[in-house]
């Protein structure tokens, strides 16, 4: 007997109580700015046992090393400045409420300040994705997988994240990604990057079915943009694939990674492994939505001098991720 569960677990967003919710006055709300980043196990300065081992084990790791961590970050955040920011591998929501506070701190006009977040991660997990957004977030849905198809047990794979974003009357729908990562085997863990593909795709087509659109998707895909279906040869739209749930559908979404001419849009991708680049972080478009500009951060001084992201290392305190953040631009039309 195959048996296909899928579930959606309510959650909430928080309002920073700081900022009042205050409005952005002066921009053009039709615009967004958003970085999706991993930021490489962003653990606290505390140990409740979730955290992974080489973090667990670690003498150098404490609140003194999570604070001088944490400045970096929001360092980061202050020079790209975006409207929203979409944090892989964050511990928990208080890491996001000291961001806030870090950055509030800093500043006191309203446009600089992250008054709304999200944090959603499986109980018992390590990292969940976090939100940190200067409009408001409503309508946050965490779905979850579970898959008794295989002869091999479902692993332990992370939410989606589902949350409306309200600018200024105005809705777009985002999904937050952080798909199974290739810790293993790429070809035996690529079952499970299908089934949350299935899981992404099922989500925009019941949005495109209702007429709620424009969405966009984004997060680490721990897949390579040359592994995805690529619908046309000359432009940069691929096909998101629902194999499962007893559909067999699929979407098209639109990939800032690829030009109008189908050649990739950038020389460097957003992770470099064995000296390779990878384009494993990933921005996609759906429905009314206008991707004005896309490029990884490479910046210093969080990236090196030929573009590389720097890791942080936790036997020295230093470096910031081995990712680098991707910066886009998008117009709701």
């Amino acid at each position: 007997m195959l048996v296909f569960v899928l579930t959606a677990c309510s959650g909430s967003c928080s309002e920073d109580a700081l900022s009042g919710g205050m409005n952005l006055n002066g921009q053009n709300r039709d615009i967004l700015s958003l970085v999706t980043w991993n930021v490489q196990t962003f653990f606290d300065g505390e140990k409740d046992g979730t955290e992974y081992s080489d973090f667990q084990k670690s003498g150098n790791w404490n609140r003194e090393k999570y604070s001088a961590r944490l400045e970096r970050l929001c360092n980061v955040i202050s020079a790209l400045n975006a409207d929203l920011f979409v944090l892989e591998e964050i511990e928990n929501e208080g890491i996001l409420q000291d961001v806030s506070n870090y950055l509030s701190g800093t500043s006191w006009k309203a446009t600089n300040l992250y008054s709304y977040s999200c944090f959603a991660k499986p109980a018992g997990t390590g990292i969940g994705i976090g939100i940190l957004s200067k409009y408001e977030l409503t309508d946050f849905t965490s779905h979850s997988l579970d898959i008794r198809t295989h002869k091999v047990e479902n692993p332990s794979m992370r939410y989606l994240i589902q949350v409306t974003i309200d600018i200024d009357g105005r809705e777009l729908v985002l999904f937050a990604n952080h798909w199974k990562s290739m810790s293993g085997s790429k070809e035996d863990t690529e079952v499970w990057r299908d089934w949350q593909e299935s899981l992404l795709a099922d989500r925009l087509i019941g949005l495109k079915s209702v007429g709620i659109l424009p969405a966009v998707a984004c997060g680490d895909f721990n897949r390579d943009i040359g592994r995805f279906v690529k619908e046309k040869q000359t432009a940069g739209d691929i096909l998101l694939r629902c194999s499962g749930f007893g559909k067999r559908e699929s979407i098209s979404v639109l990939s800032p990674w690829y030009s109008a001419n189908g050649a990739l849009s950038t020389e460097i991708g957003s992770y470099c492994f064995q000296e390779k680049w990878e384009r494993i972080d990933h921005v996609f478009a759906s429905g009314e939505v206008e991707i004005l500009s896309f490029a990884p951060a490479a910046f210093s001084p969080w990236a090196t001098d030929g573009k590389i992201p720097i890791p942080y290392k936790i036997s020295t305190g230093e470096g910031y991720s081995d990712h680098l953040p991707l910066l886009c631009k998008i117009r709701l039309k």
